[in-house]
């Protein structure tokens, strides 16, 4: 297939799948935080895994098609050294902390670093949405 019409077919899974993962994550996150139980049932987290391991199987392959370095594109490396942090913070959020309050602050912090990926990939400047100031 022709890499003018692939790669924007390539680019909308990417991005639906990132929105979809997100909004899962954020779903899923708001219910931990109101006490109930279903966003912790296995079919669900097995769900999340198979979302999120084709937003990464559609970005390698963006990466390819693009012909995009990750470790010389200062706007990728953000998005990289962020997304850890979204992980860790996520896990945490739905799983690993007991009190509400600090479940809270992971959630939040999550989104936020969520966000803020989103911003950057829209922009393409490491800066994302803090890039006008």
């Amino acid at each position: 297939m022709d890499l003018i019409v692939h790669t924007p077919a390539l680019r909308h899974l990417h991005m639906g799948l990132a929105v979809t993962s997100g909004a899962l994550f954020a779903l899923r996150g708001a219910a931990v935080l109101a006490r109930h139980r279903w966003p912790l049932h296995p079919h669900l987290g097995r769900l999340s895994i198979i979302i999120d391991t084709g937003l990464l199987a559609a970005a390698l392959r963006l990466l390819w098609e693009l012909r995009l370095n990750p470790l010389i594109t200062p706007w990728l490396q953000v998005k990289l050294a962020v997304l850890p942090l979204y992980i860790v913070m996520g896990m945490l959020a739905l799983k690993y902390v007991r009190q509400r309050e600090a479940k809270a602050l992971c959630y939040i912090g999550a989104l936020a670093c969520y966000g803020f990926m989103v911003s950057v990939a829209l922009t393409r400047s490491p800066w994302g949405l803090f890039g006008g100031f």
